[in-house]
């Protein structure tokens, strides 16, 4: 087969975990990477690659790779997207604030959808963009939350994503709540938006 039918959403197994950690830090744009080194800097990792890796292949880190699924074409990976319940995201935002202030409002907003089915870190290489891959990422892990009876979903995203607020949209997502870009994004004049959903039973 090709094209799209080639095309499988598996979920992810801890050989994955690499391709998870470039994802993640691409659905960031760059933040992860950020944090990563500051891990390095403070004498906690020798690379902020390698650091990325072993945290995803942690089989207990909630946005590791045991929570994820994958798009995976012909043995290779091309997507990804995690999805768990949001607990305690009050604690992360205390982390945060003193280590790593650009992360506060995304996880002040997570912290606002605790008890959600919460759709992380989704991200399609830029190679094979445009054929549909992120919409099955999609479909694939609001099922898993539907499977697991949470009456609603939720996911953060930049409001300058467009292609990525448009499919959210297509699924029923609308913005309850958002928060401006921090730690040094304030220019950029962008939001970090809140958007949710009702988990419809099939």
């Amino acid at each position: 087969m090709t094209g799209k039918d080639a095309i499988t959403i598996r979920p992810a197994g801890r050989g994955d975990a690499a391709d998870l950690a470039i994802i993640d830090n691409m659905a960031s744009h760059g933040l992860s990477l950020a944090f990563w080194q500051q891990a390095v800097a403070r004498g906690e990792a020798e690379d902020p690659l390698s650091f990325a890796r072993e945290r995803f292949a942690d089989e207990n880190a909630v946005f590791g790779w045991s929570n994820a699924l994958v798009a995976d074409e012909a043995g290779r990976i091309i997507g990804s997207c995690t999805g768990y319940e949001v607990e305690n995201g009050e604690d992360a935002v205390d982390d945060f604030k003193s280590t790593f202030p650009a992360f506060v409002p995304v996880f002040e907003l997570f912290a606002r959808a605790e008890g959600d089915w919460f759709v992380d870190s989704m991200g399609v290489y830029p190679a094979v963009r445009g054929r549909g891959i992120a919409g099955k990422l999609l479909d694939a892990c609001l099922e898993r939350g539907r499977e697991r009876n949470y009456p609603r979903v939720s996911l953060v995203v930049e409001s300058d994503n467009e292609p990525a607020v448009r499919l959210y949209r297509s699924r029923g997502f609308e913005t309850r709540d958002s928060l401006p870009f921090a730690g040094g994004q304030e220019d950029n004049g962008g939001q970090w938006l809140l958007m949710s959903a009702a988990i419809t039973a099939k």
